[in-house]
């Protein structure tokens, strides 16, 4: 791979890992949920699906190792 290469990859991954991070902490400081459930009389619940916790769950533990592994140089 060239070195122009390696640079383009690098921008797209940091752009990637910035839109990432930024989408997680919308999500964490919004209270953004996926599902919305009746309590009757005009009531509403909303809440996130175990589907939706988890990948949200999952992003948030990627983008953690992967910040650690910019740390460590790898």
């Amino acid at each position: 791979m060239s070195l122009w290469e390696q640079t383009e990859m690098n921008d797209h991954t940091l752009k990637l890992y910035e839109a990432s991070r930024a989408l997680v902490t919308y999500i964490d400081s919004e209270d953004v949920f996926d599902k919305v459930g009746s309590m009757g009389c005009g009531g509403v619940d909303h809440h996130q699906s175990e589907a939706f916790y988890n990948l949200i769950a999952e992003a948030r533990s990627a983008l953690g190792r992967f910040e650690d592994a910019m740390k460590d140089g790898s």
